[in-house]
């Protein structure tokens, strides 16, 4: 396909790289799925389970994967059938019914995590500073992926109330501000409150079981701090 197509300017062209990528993730998906007998979707709703070890109701596992309630009640039944999830009541409603993992369940959503492992490959070949420029890049699009609702958001160190971005708590904090686009990449900039431990750019978590939603001031001081440049 031409690139024209997306247009000959760089947001053309990052757009085409990265439906590239969406070509080999959807390949690499559904090669992993049909050794399973599943679907990427289901193999999907399994690792979910498997990263909040915790019974889920079928709305939070629509919300979360960005699936309609039918798919998701198609694919929970699946799942159900096959023997790798079980129904529960809720903890906070006895009404609702939640949904996890079996221990047969959850030897398929360790498997199911392994699928994207290539995309892994392929991002270490990378130098360190260009995996640390490359993962604050995508954490800003999901955070604007986010803001305009294109995917549900996640439980990132960036818009919790723990997170300390930059060695903001620090006396060194002016001179993490300096630090060359490298350092930022593996030196320890950030800082948790709940976890008490500190970290670079690429220790920054998508997804943490410590994460509480932060104040809408705290969440506009974490991205503007993070976003300077190094």
């Amino acid at each position: 396909m031409s690139e024209a197509v997306y247009g000959e300017e760089v947001m053309g062209r990052i757009t085409h790289g990265m439906l590239r990528l969406s070509t080999a993730m959807r390949s690499q998906a559904w090669g992993w799925a049909e050794g399973a007998g599943l679907t990427p979707t289901q193999g999907e709703i399994l690792v979910l389970l498997m990263q909040r070890k915790t019974a889920l109701r079928l709305g939070e596992i629509a919300r979360q994967t960005a699936l309609t309630a039918a798919t998701t009640s198609d694919a929970v039944s699946t799942l159900e059938s096959k023997g790798l999830i079980e129904k529960r009541r809720a903890v906070d409603d006895g009404r609702a019914l939640a949904v996890k993992l079996t221990g047969k369940g959850r030897t398929a959503a360790k498997r199911a995590a392994l699928w994207p492992n290539f995309l892994q490959s392929a991002a270490a070949s990378l130098p360190i500073e260009e995996q640390g420029v490359l993962y604050r890049s995508l954490l800003k699009m999901i955070r604007e992926l986010e803001v305009k609702t294109h995917i549900p958001a996640h439980r990132m160190c960036l818009s919790c109330e723990h997170f300390e971005p930059l060695g903001e708590a620090g006396k060194d904090g002016k001179a993490a501000r300096k630090t060359t686009r490298k350092a930022r990449a593996v030196a320890p900039l950030h800082h948790c409150n709940a976890l008490n431990i500190d970290y670079s750019d690429t220790g920054v978590r998508l997804d943490c079981a410590a994460w509480e939603l932060g104040s809408e001031a705290t969440q506009k001081k974490n991205w503007k701090i993070f976003i300077q440049p190094a």
